[in-house]
Protein backbone atom coordinates (compact mmCIF):
# COMPACT_ATOMS: atom_id res chain seq x y z
CA UNK A 1 0.00 0.00 0.00
CA UNK A 2 1.43 3.38 -1.06
CA UNK A 3 2.17 5.79 1.75
CA UNK A 4 -0.09 8.83 2.07
CA UNK A 5 1.81 12.10 2.31
CA UNK A 6 0.80 15.50 3.66
CA UNK A 7 0.90 16.99 0.16
CA UNK A 8 1.23 15.91 -3.44
CA UNK A 9 4.23 16.87 -5.55
CA UNK A 10 1.99 19.35 -7.34
CA UNK A 11 0.76 21.25 -4.28
CA UNK A 12 3.77 20.75 -1.99
CA UNK A 13 4.53 24.46 -1.75
CA UNK A 14 1.05 25.85 -1.09
CA UNK A 15 1.48 26.25 2.69
CA UNK A 16 4.19 26.49 5.33
CA UNK A 17 3.88 26.73 9.11
CA UNK A 18 6.27 29.10 10.90
CA UNK A 19 6.16 29.18 14.70
CA UNK A 20 2.68 27.68 14.78
CA UNK A 21 1.17 30.01 12.15
CA UNK A 22 0.17 28.49 8.82
CA UNK A 23 0.94 30.72 5.83
CA UNK A 24 -0.32 30.25 2.28
CA UNK A 25 2.27 30.71 -0.42
CA UNK A 26 1.62 34.45 -0.90
CA UNK A 27 1.73 35.06 2.84
CA UNK A 28 4.89 32.94 3.04
CA UNK A 29 6.56 35.05 0.36
CA UNK A 30 5.59 38.25 2.18
CA UNK A 31 6.78 36.89 5.54
CA UNK A 32 10.23 35.93 4.26
CA UNK A 33 10.53 39.04 2.11
CA UNK A 34 9.88 41.16 5.19
CA UNK A 35 12.38 39.09 7.16
CA UNK A 36 14.97 39.85 4.47
CA UNK A 37 14.08 43.53 4.07
CA UNK A 38 17.36 44.46 5.80
CA UNK A 39 19.44 41.85 3.97
CA UNK A 40 21.93 44.47 2.83
CA UNK A 41 23.08 45.04 6.40
CA UNK A 42 25.74 42.76 7.85
CA UNK A 43 23.51 41.77 10.76
CA UNK A 44 20.68 40.56 8.52
CA UNK A 45 22.61 39.30 5.47
CA UNK A 46 21.76 35.68 6.33
CA UNK A 47 18.04 36.27 5.66
CA UNK A 48 18.45 36.98 1.96
CA UNK A 49 19.09 33.41 0.88
CA UNK A 50 15.98 32.19 2.74
CA UNK A 51 13.79 34.77 1.04
CA UNK A 52 15.22 33.93 -2.38
CA UNK A 53 14.47 30.21 -1.92
CA UNK A 54 10.92 30.88 -0.72
CA UNK A 55 10.37 33.20 -3.70
CA UNK A 56 11.34 30.37 -6.07
CA UNK A 57 9.11 27.90 -4.21
CA UNK A 58 6.07 30.19 -4.11
CA UNK A 59 5.91 33.31 -6.25
CA UNK A 60 7.82 31.71 -9.15
CA UNK A 61 5.72 28.54 -9.11
CA UNK A 62 8.04 26.12 -7.36
CA UNK A 63 9.08 24.30 -10.54
CA UNK A 64 12.73 24.35 -9.42
CA UNK A 65 15.23 26.17 -7.25
CA UNK A 66 18.77 27.26 -8.11
CA UNK A 67 21.68 25.77 -6.15
CA UNK A 68 25.46 25.68 -6.25
CA UNK A 69 27.85 22.83 -5.51
CA UNK A 70 30.19 23.39 -2.57
CA UNK A 71 33.28 24.22 -4.65
CA UNK A 72 35.52 21.85 -2.69
CA UNK A 73 37.36 20.58 -5.77
CA UNK A 74 36.86 23.46 -8.17
CA UNK A 75 34.68 26.48 -8.91
CA UNK A 76 31.10 26.03 -7.60
CA UNK A 77 28.77 24.74 -10.32
CA UNK A 78 25.29 26.15 -10.83
CA UNK A 79 22.41 23.65 -10.73
CA UNK A 80 18.65 23.76 -10.95
CA UNK A 81 16.87 21.25 -8.71
CA UNK A 82 13.46 20.12 -9.95
CA UNK A 83 10.26 20.21 -7.87
CA UNK A 84 9.89 16.42 -7.93
CA UNK A 85 13.46 15.97 -6.66
CA UNK A 86 12.92 18.50 -3.87
CA UNK A 87 9.74 16.82 -2.68
CA UNK A 88 11.05 13.26 -2.99
CA UNK A 89 14.19 14.18 -1.04
CA UNK A 90 12.03 15.77 1.68
CA UNK A 91 9.91 12.62 1.83
CA UNK A 92 13.02 10.46 2.15
CA UNK A 93 14.04 12.53 5.18
CA UNK A 94 10.55 12.35 6.64
CA UNK A 95 10.38 8.58 6.23
CA UNK A 96 13.88 8.10 7.69
CA UNK A 97 13.26 10.10 10.85
CA UNK A 98 9.54 9.48 11.24
CA UNK A 99 8.63 13.14 10.84
CA UNK A 100 4.90 13.94 10.78
CA UNK A 101 2.90 17.14 10.15
CA UNK A 102 3.16 19.50 13.09
CA UNK A 103 6.60 18.35 14.24
CA UNK A 104 8.64 21.40 15.29
CA UNK A 105 11.96 21.72 13.49
CA UNK A 106 14.79 24.24 13.67
CA UNK A 107 16.46 25.98 10.74
CA UNK A 108 19.91 27.09 11.95
CA UNK A 109 22.23 26.56 8.97
CA UNK A 110 23.14 28.92 6.09
CA UNK A 111 20.39 29.22 3.49
CA UNK A 112 22.75 29.66 0.53
CA UNK A 113 23.48 25.95 0.18
CA UNK A 114 21.31 22.94 -0.51
CA UNK A 115 21.10 21.79 3.12
CA UNK A 116 19.61 25.11 4.16
CA UNK A 117 17.27 25.20 1.19
CA UNK A 118 16.02 21.70 1.96
CA UNK A 119 15.04 22.63 5.53
CA UNK A 120 12.56 25.07 3.97
CA UNK A 121 11.40 22.48 1.44
CA UNK A 122 10.78 19.91 4.20
CA UNK A 123 8.68 22.37 6.16
CA UNK A 124 6.51 22.99 3.09
CA UNK A 125 6.28 19.42 1.81
CA UNK A 126 5.96 17.59 5.14
CA UNK A 127 3.82 20.12 7.03
CA UNK A 128 6.46 20.75 9.69
CA UNK A 129 6.40 23.69 12.12
CA UNK A 130 9.52 25.71 11.30
CA UNK A 131 11.51 27.98 13.61
CA UNK A 132 14.32 30.05 12.05
CA UNK A 133 17.39 31.57 13.70
CA UNK A 134 20.57 33.28 12.56
CA UNK A 135 23.07 30.49 11.72
CA UNK A 136 25.95 32.63 12.96
CA UNK A 137 27.05 32.43 16.57
CA UNK A 138 25.96 29.84 19.09
CA UNK A 139 22.74 27.93 18.43
CA UNK A 140 21.73 27.96 22.10
CA UNK A 141 22.32 31.72 22.31
CA UNK A 142 19.60 32.25 19.70
CA UNK A 143 16.98 30.02 21.36
CA UNK A 144 14.72 30.22 24.39
CA UNK A 145 15.40 27.58 27.03
CA UNK A 146 11.78 26.44 26.63
CA UNK A 147 12.14 25.67 22.91
CA UNK A 148 11.85 22.00 21.90
CA UNK A 149 12.62 20.54 18.49
CA UNK A 150 11.90 17.17 16.96
CA UNK A 151 14.58 17.60 14.29
CA UNK A 152 17.31 19.96 13.13
CA UNK A 153 20.38 19.96 10.89
CA UNK A 154 23.69 21.43 12.07
CA UNK A 155 27.34 21.53 11.07
CA UNK A 156 29.72 19.79 13.49
CA UNK A 157 31.13 23.05 14.87
CA UNK A 158 27.66 24.23 15.91
CA UNK A 159 26.98 21.06 17.87
CA UNK A 160 30.45 21.05 19.42
CA UNK A 161 29.94 24.60 20.69
CA UNK A 162 26.46 23.81 22.03
CA UNK A 163 27.74 20.79 23.95
CA UNK A 164 30.53 22.84 25.48
CA UNK A 165 28.07 25.53 26.55
CA UNK A 166 25.30 23.36 28.03
CA UNK A 167 25.14 19.62 27.39
CA UNK A 168 21.96 19.10 29.41
CA UNK A 169 20.20 21.85 27.50
CA UNK A 170 21.06 20.17 24.19
CA UNK A 171 19.43 16.99 25.50
CA UNK A 172 16.31 18.85 26.62
CA UNK A 173 15.84 20.87 23.45
CA UNK A 174 16.70 18.45 20.64
CA UNK A 175 15.36 15.01 19.88
CA UNK A 176 17.34 14.37 16.67
CA UNK A 177 20.28 16.26 15.17
CA UNK A 178 21.60 15.61 11.66
CA UNK A 179 25.22 16.63 11.06
CA UNK A 180 26.55 17.50 7.62
CA UNK A 181 28.94 19.80 5.83
CA UNK A 182 32.11 17.83 6.51
CA UNK A 183 33.77 15.05 8.52
CA UNK A 184 33.01 14.62 12.20
CA UNK A 185 36.07 14.56 14.46
CA UNK A 186 36.84 11.68 16.78
CA UNK A 187 36.75 14.13 19.69
CA UNK A 188 33.19 15.23 18.89
CA UNK A 189 32.09 11.63 18.39
CA UNK A 190 33.35 10.75 21.86
CA UNK A 191 31.57 13.77 23.34
CA UNK A 192 28.30 12.43 21.94
CA UNK A 193 28.47 9.14 23.83
CA UNK A 194 25.86 8.98 26.56
CA UNK A 195 23.91 11.90 25.05
CA UNK A 196 20.18 11.19 24.95
CA UNK A 197 19.75 13.27 21.77
CA UNK A 198 20.02 11.09 18.66
CA UNK A 199 22.85 12.35 16.45
CA UNK A 200 23.49 11.20 12.88
CA UNK A 201 26.20 11.98 10.34
CA UNK A 202 24.90 12.42 6.80
CA UNK A 203 26.42 11.61 3.43
CA UNK A 204 25.19 13.51 0.41
CA UNK A 205 25.79 16.42 -1.95
CA UNK A 206 24.02 19.11 -3.91
CA UNK A 207 23.71 16.64 -6.80
CA UNK A 208 21.97 14.05 -4.59
CA UNK A 209 19.77 16.80 -3.05
CA UNK A 210 21.31 16.34 0.41
CA UNK A 211 21.61 13.11 2.32
CA UNK A 212 21.29 9.65 0.79
CA UNK A 213 23.06 7.74 3.59
CA UNK A 214 23.49 8.06 7.35
CA UNK A 215 25.49 6.68 10.23
CA UNK A 216 24.48 6.91 13.86
CA UNK A 217 27.12 8.65 15.97
CA UNK A 218 25.74 7.61 19.35
CA UNK A 219 23.32 5.21 20.96
CA UNK A 220 23.02 1.44 20.47
CA UNK A 221 23.14 1.76 16.66
CA UNK A 222 26.43 3.72 16.59
CA UNK A 223 28.36 2.77 13.45
CA UNK A 224 31.58 3.55 11.62
CA UNK A 225 29.91 3.05 8.24
CA UNK A 226 27.11 4.71 6.27
CA UNK A 227 23.81 2.99 5.44
CA UNK A 228 21.75 3.88 2.37
CA UNK A 229 18.32 5.47 2.79
CA UNK A 230 15.20 4.24 1.04
CA UNK A 231 15.95 2.57 -2.27
CA UNK A 232 19.35 4.25 -2.67
CA UNK A 233 22.23 1.86 -3.39
CA UNK A 234 25.93 2.03 -4.21
CA UNK A 235 28.78 0.71 -6.35
CA UNK A 236 32.45 1.61 -6.90
CA UNK A 237 34.09 2.85 -10.07
CA UNK A 238 37.54 1.65 -11.26
CA UNK A 239 39.25 4.30 -9.09
CA UNK A 240 37.58 2.92 -5.96
CA UNK A 241 35.23 5.92 -5.76
CA UNK A 242 31.58 5.73 -4.77
CA UNK A 243 28.81 5.59 -7.36
CA UNK A 244 25.40 6.56 -5.95
CA UNK A 245 22.15 5.28 -7.45
CA UNK A 246 19.10 7.38 -6.53
CA UNK A 247 15.81 5.89 -7.80
CA UNK A 248 13.85 8.67 -6.08
CA UNK A 249 15.52 11.45 -8.12
CA UNK A 250 15.29 12.38 -11.79
CA UNK A 251 19.04 11.75 -12.22
CA UNK A 252 19.50 8.10 -11.26
CA UNK A 253 23.31 7.79 -11.09
CA UNK A 254 25.96 10.05 -9.54
CA UNK A 255 29.73 9.60 -9.86
CA UNK A 256 31.73 10.94 -6.91
CA UNK A 257 35.36 11.52 -5.95
CA UNK A 258 34.85 9.83 -2.58
CA UNK A 259 37.11 6.83 -1.99
CA UNK A 260 35.21 4.20 -0.02
CA UNK A 261 35.38 0.69 1.36
CA UNK A 262 32.21 -0.84 -0.07
CA UNK A 263 30.78 -3.42 2.32
CA UNK A 264 27.77 -4.26 0.13
CA UNK A 265 25.45 -2.29 -2.14
CA UNK A 266 23.87 -0.35 0.75
CA UNK A 267 26.79 0.11 3.19
CA UNK A 268 30.19 1.79 2.88
CA UNK A 269 33.00 3.30 4.92
CA UNK A 270 34.20 6.67 3.74
CA UNK A 271 38.00 6.90 3.38
CA UNK A 272 38.58 10.35 1.90
CA UNK A 273 38.63 12.29 -1.34
CA UNK A 274 40.35 10.77 -4.39
CA UNK A 275 41.84 14.16 -5.21
CA UNK A 276 43.30 14.54 -1.70
CA UNK A 277 44.92 11.14 -1.14
CA UNK A 278 48.67 11.18 -0.38
CA UNK A 279 50.78 8.33 -1.82
CA UNK A 280 53.73 8.19 0.56
CA UNK A 281 56.27 5.37 0.46
CA UNK A 282 53.76 3.00 -1.12
CA UNK A 283 51.06 3.77 1.47
CA UNK A 284 47.81 5.63 0.92
CA UNK A 285 47.24 8.35 3.51
CA UNK A 286 43.86 10.06 3.68
CA UNK A 287 44.14 13.64 5.00
CA UNK A 288 40.55 13.68 6.20
CA UNK A 289 41.26 10.74 8.50
CA UNK A 290 44.25 12.55 9.99
CA UNK A 291 42.13 15.64 10.52
CA UNK A 292 39.46 13.62 12.31
CA UNK A 293 42.15 12.62 14.83
CA UNK A 294 43.70 16.08 15.23
CA UNK A 295 40.57 18.27 15.29
CA UNK A 296 40.33 19.76 18.77
CA UNK A 297 43.87 18.60 19.53
CA UNK A 298 45.75 21.25 17.54
CA UNK A 299 44.67 24.75 18.63
CA UNK A 300 44.86 26.20 15.11
CA UNK A 301 42.71 25.72 11.99
CA UNK A 302 44.65 23.26 9.85
CA UNK A 303 44.67 20.67 7.10
CA UNK A 304 47.02 17.98 5.78
CA UNK A 305 48.15 17.67 2.17
CA UNK A 306 50.87 16.04 0.10
CA UNK A 307 54.13 17.54 -1.16
CA UNK A 308 56.75 16.07 -3.50
CA UNK A 309 59.46 14.05 -1.76
CA UNK A 310 62.54 12.55 -3.50
CA UNK A 311 62.46 9.39 -1.37
CA UNK A 312 58.79 8.79 -0.56
CA UNK A 313 57.30 10.18 -3.76
CA UNK A 314 54.97 12.28 -1.63
CA UNK A 315 55.26 13.32 1.99
CA UNK A 316 52.69 14.69 4.40
CA UNK A 317 52.59 18.44 4.95
CA UNK A 318 50.59 20.22 7.66
CA UNK A 319 49.24 23.70 6.93
CA UNK A 320 48.35 25.81 9.99
CA UNK A 321 46.43 29.08 10.15
CA UNK A 322 48.34 31.22 12.64
CA UNK A 323 50.22 34.50 12.92
CA UNK A 324 53.05 32.70 14.71
CA UNK A 325 56.14 31.51 12.78
CA UNK A 326 56.71 27.78 12.19
CA UNK A 327 59.52 27.51 14.73
CA UNK A 328 57.23 28.80 17.48
CA UNK A 329 54.37 26.34 16.84
CA UNK A 330 56.37 23.28 15.73
CA UNK A 331 57.32 21.88 19.18
CA UNK A 332 53.79 22.09 20.57
CA UNK A 333 52.14 20.79 17.40
CA UNK A 334 54.52 17.89 16.81
CA UNK A 335 54.24 16.68 20.41
CA UNK A 336 50.49 16.46 20.01
CA UNK A 337 50.65 14.87 16.55
CA UNK A 338 53.06 12.17 17.64
CA UNK A 339 50.60 11.09 20.32
CA UNK A 340 47.78 10.31 17.86
CA UNK A 341 49.34 9.67 14.43
CA UNK A 342 51.37 6.71 13.15
CA UNK A 343 55.01 7.60 12.34
CA UNK A 344 54.44 7.31 8.59
CA UNK A 345 51.62 9.87 8.96
CA UNK A 346 53.78 12.48 10.67
CA UNK A 347 54.23 15.63 8.55
CA UNK A 348 57.67 16.16 7.02
CA UNK A 349 56.91 19.88 6.74
CA UNK A 350 54.76 22.32 8.69
CA UNK A 351 53.62 25.48 6.92
CA UNK A 352 52.23 28.40 8.94
CA UNK A 353 50.07 30.88 7.02
CA UNK A 354 48.10 33.89 8.20
CA UNK A 355 44.96 32.83 6.33
CA UNK A 356 43.91 29.52 4.78
CA UNK A 357 41.72 29.99 1.73
CA UNK A 358 38.20 28.64 2.08
CA UNK A 359 35.31 27.91 -0.26
CA UNK A 360 32.04 29.84 0.04
CA UNK A 361 30.74 27.01 2.22
CA UNK A 362 33.69 27.33 4.59
CA UNK A 363 35.73 24.27 3.53
CA UNK A 364 39.52 24.57 3.22
CA UNK A 365 41.01 24.93 -0.25
CA UNK A 366 43.99 22.61 -0.14
CA UNK A 367 47.16 23.71 -1.89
Amino acid sequence: MAKRYHTTIGNAFEHITVDGVQLDRLAAYKYFDKLASKRNTKKHAWTGALADTVMHLTLLGGTSIPAFTSGTTGPPKHMSIRRSDLVNSARLTGDTFGLVPGDRVLHCIPGEFVAGKMMLVRAFALGLDLHIIDPRGGVLDNLKVTDRFRFTAMVPLQLHRALQEDRERVERQFDTILLGGGPVSEALTEDLQGLSTHVFHSYGSTETVTHVALRALNGPDRADHFTALGQVHFARDPRGCLVVYTPHLSTKQHLTNDLVELMDDTHFRWLGRFDHVILSGGKKIFPEQLEAKTAGLIPYPHYFTGIADPVLGQAVMLALETDLPEDKVMPEVMDRLMAVLHPHEWPRRVLAVRKIERTASGKFIRR
